[in-house]
């Protein structure tokens, strides 16, 4: 795979109406899929307002909505990365990111690792342990929500691992969003990959999200940056320009592990 056409929506949140924001946000899936791009990616947790007010805005894996998500993966013959939802698991309480195949599967499961004290997360969610690598066709790829990007080490085992792409759906607050904006470009460069990071833009009395998702190339070059309204848009990644950024200047290949890990 040389190239692929990544397809940032970003969202505002309907937060009064749990069932017009889900017809809402399908319908706005439905309609970027339908735009030709190989993958589709949303932001986090769409499916809830903030504060996370308890148990009550969990919803099933097998919950009608995401059975229409997948079916419109199949029927567009796109991979949707789904940002994440607030999800009920056998584990405990999840901040899920699903990832659809273009056959219509749940291909990938990754939950968030750092949960936010700031919008009150880690009492009603419970973390993830596991790295959020996986394979898109033969394109290796990452996944780190939100607050998983403020930690260098994610991005850089999932680029250890041959992660030529990070995803990272987010839900970053109005307040913090030059943070979000430095954080997406210094993660390209330090591991010489392409950065998608796709935000809400919602906003409300006690929390406002910033929009601004972004995307960046290998050399910290910004493909890609959006304002604060709802908006989808499409950009196709020359995938060879990792290689390139990573032949033209050896940030990746001069690194030396061995020594690092003396100093922890």
């Amino acid at each position: 795979m040389d190239a692929i056409r990544v397809g940032v929506l970003q969202l505002r949140v309907i937060r009064d109406d749990a069932a017009q924001n889900s017809r809402y946000v399908l319908n706005e899936i439905r309609d970027a899929a339908r735009s030709g791009c190989d993958v589709l990616v949303l932001p986090e947790l769409w499916n809830a307002a903030f504060p996370l007010l308890g148990p009550h805005v969990l919803i099933e894996e097998n919950a009608p909505l995401i059975d229409e998500m997948a079916k419109t993966a199949f029927r567009n013959e796109t991979w949707i990365i789904a940002g994440s939802m607030a999800i009920r698991t056998p584990a405990g309480p999840r901040n899920r990111c699903l990832v659809f195949s273009p056959e219509g599967r749940i291909a990938f499961r990754y939950d968030k690792i750092h949960l936010y004290p700031g919008l009150d997360e880690p009492n009603i969610l419970s973390p993830g342990r596991n790295l959020g690598l996986f394979r898109m066709d033969d394109l290796l790829c990452g996944i780190m929500i939100c607050f998983d990007a403020e930690f260098p080490a994610v991005a850089g085992s999932l680029s250890e691992r041959g992660a030529r792409v990070l995803f990272v759906p987010g839900a970053w607050k109005s307040e913090y969003i030059r943070f979000w904006r430095a954080i997406l470009i210094s993660r390209a460069i330090e591991n010489q990959v392409f950065v998608v990071g796709v935000n809400r833009c919602d906003r409300g009395r006690s929390s406002s999200f910033g929009g601004q998702s972004m995307i960046v190339d290998p050399f910290g070059d910004v493909a890609l940056h959006l304002d604060e309204s709802p908006r989808f848009q499409k950009v196709t990644l020359d995938l060879e320009r990792v290689i390139f950024a990573r032949e033209e200047h050896k940030v990746v290949s001069s690194q030396r592990p061995e020594i690092y890990r003396r100093w922890r």
